[in-house]
């Protein structure tokens, strides 16, 4: 359970203005047509989609994260991937541009794993909730070397102490792969947020580590704010050379192979 399958993976997140959007009529061509299409592509293995839930009072209350788990890298710049997000559906033309402060990011996995109760049990798990946490890694690539030993060697088994805790995965945005996938007709009139522009000057890729709990937001005995707002977001404040630390909890809404 839990391992991500293949090499890469594309992490999608962004807001919806509710008062302006029909929401169902989004998450039925997300679910019922998108997802089906993007998984009709060779190299796309899996999909996920979460939501988060916000305050009611706000515009941009409705928060989605996408995950789609590929075979590697190359396929999010292949020649079938991008025909697909150069001719997009009418349905996609009309939604895309409604996903507000849109990061999209192409990622290499650079680790993944279950808990040890699960080791070498592939196929179907996905938690019930994830935690979506981003940051920017030091920029020399020695330092980098030296941070993802620290995560592996000394915060992931601070993480996997907690039970609910499923899976732990550490990703790294490729700029590159990223931009051209952003500069496709599918995405020329999605706001982006400035970290994800797609024609920004190419930085140090981004990384993210996708956390996945087997409870629910709501329920009584979650353990989401403990884990990451109380260990995994500060001690990646405190160490030397990472910044710009973020961090979002979601709840699944599908998941579907292809």
């Amino acid at each position: 359970m839990g391992y991500l399958r293949g090499a890469g993976i594309l992490v999608i997140s962004g807001s919806v203005d509710g008062k302006t959007t029909n929401e169902e009529e989004l998450n039925d061509w997300w679910t019922n047509e998108h997802l089906p299409e993007r998984l009709g592509i060779p190299g796309f293995l899996h999909a996920r989609r979460y939501y988060a839930p916000g305050d009611p009072s706000s515009s941009a209350s409705a928060k989605y994260l996408t995950c789609y788990e590929v075979s590697s890298l190359d396929t999010l710049t292949s020649v079938e991937y991008m025909a697909a997000l150069n001719a997009p559906t009418p349905r996609t033309q009309q939604f895309m541009p409604t996903l507000a402060s849109m990061n999209r990011s192409s990622c290499t996995i650079l680790y993944s794993s279950a808990r040890s109760e699960f080791a070498g049990r592939l196929g179907g798990g996905v938690g019930a909730t994830a935690a979506l946490v981003t940051f920017a890694p030091p920029p020399d690539p020695q330092a980098c070397d030296k941070l993802r030993s620290w995560i592996l060697d000394a915060l992931l088994p601070v993480v996997f102490d907690y039970p609910l805790v499923l899976a732990f995965h550490l990703l790294e945005r490729n700029d590159a792969a990223s931009r051209a996938g952003n500069l496709s007709k599918s995405y020329e009139a999605v706001r982006f947020q400035a970290s994800s522009n797609p024609v920004a000057a190419e930085t140090q890729g981004q990384w993210i580590m996708l956390v996945e709990f087997a409870e629910s937001l709501s329920a009584p005995f979650a353990k989401h704010q403990d884990i990451v707002g109380s260990v995994i977001a500060p001690q990646l404040f405190a160490y030397a050379g990472v910044s710009q630390v973020g961090w979002q909890v979601y709840e699944l809404v599908c998941a579907v192979s292809e």
